[in-house]
């Protein structure tokens, strides 16, 4: 498999402390890398190191095929929003978008304008960035980041402050870059359930580790489908699926009992259950989610 950035045993320190511990990074080409992690697992600094915003203690990163790392001419492929946005305030967004594109070589003036109604600001380009809103900034930045059509996009926790209109258009705008152009993203965000509709590949991250790192429909495939209802007697459930030989089931405390038995159908338990005078509220089939699989990987105690 080719890879777009490829990391090992790379160390990070501050002080005494390792922010990023040993760790193993394998981003495929044309791939979009979820990384996900709870606050202070180091996703920020190791988006840092591969932009060489940081120097590592320690490991090798190769980005873009350059053994050394990011270098002039991979960072001439490169866009990226890593924390937050700084832009000259008293210009206005297309201004900032004209200043970036003369700093990055890049004169495509057509470009800009495509790019501020990418990202929703057509109306809003020639206004002052000091009275944009937050969410306006960031997709300011967003489209500062895509502006020279990059081979490689590094994004922290981009949908933060969008409302769900603007976050909904950004994941179509992402997977627009990833699908038709071929773009690579990797992508940090504590949202777990934008990540499984977004991502293609996940990279669990926590304590400056990558604890595990997997293709997302390989994820979706591993961790078994489940039947959930909710009835009004849990007990009397539990002894009619018991009876009936199905022990593979969880109990949760608000009426609710998980089945992992796939070999039955959602009729033969709501067959089951209002025949023998269960009420029954509620029953379908749910498949696992990211945040579900993300807590088994990481565990409870973060």
């Amino acid at each position: 498999m080719d890879y777009c950035v490829l990391g090992s045993d790379i160390v990070k320190r501050y002080g005494n402390k390792k922010v990023i511990n040993e760790l193993d990074i394998h981003v495929p080409k044309h791939s979009i890398y979820g990384l996900i992690g709870p606050n202070g697992a180091g996703k920020s600094t190791l988006l840092k190191a591969i932009m060489n915003l940081i120097p590592i203690d320690g490991g090798d990163l190769q980005v873009l095929g350059n053994a050394a790392g990011m270098g002039m001419r991979e960072l001439e492929r490169t866009g990226s929003l890593i924390e937050y946005p700084c832009f000259y305030d008293s210009l206005s967004g297309k201004e900032n978008l004209h200043i970036h594109s003369k700093y990055m070589g890049y004169h495509n003036k057509k470009r800009i304008d495509e790019i501020l109604d990418l990202v929703d600001l057509t109306k809003e380009a020639d206004k002052k960035v000091e009275n944009y809103s937050m969410g306006m900034r960031q997709r300011l930045a967003i489209a500062r980041a895509i502006m020279v059509m990059p081979e490689l996009l590094i994004l922290d926790e981009p949908i933060n402050a969008l409302d769900p209109d603007g976050i909904k258009k950004m994941r179509e705008l992402f997977i627009h870059l990833n699908e038709k152009m071929g773009t690579t993203i990797i992508i940090s965000s504590h949202i777990l359930s934008e990540m499984d509709c977004l991502a293609t590949d996940i990279g669990i991250m926590n304590e400056g580790r990558l604890l595990e790192e997997k293709a997302l429909k390989e994820i979706h495939k591993e961790n078994k489908d489940k039947i959930v209802a909710r009835v009004d007697d849990l007990s009397k459930a539990t002894t009619l699926l018991e009876e009936r030989g199905i022990l593979d089931f969880k109990v949760i405390e608000d009426g609710q009992v998980q089945i992992y038995d796939m070999s039955y159908n959602t009729s033969f338990f709501s067959d089951l259950f209002v025949n023998n005078s269960l009420k029954l509220y509620q029953i379908g089939v749910v498949k696992k989610t990211l945040e579900e699989y993300f807590f088994e990987v990481v565990g409870e105690n973060i």
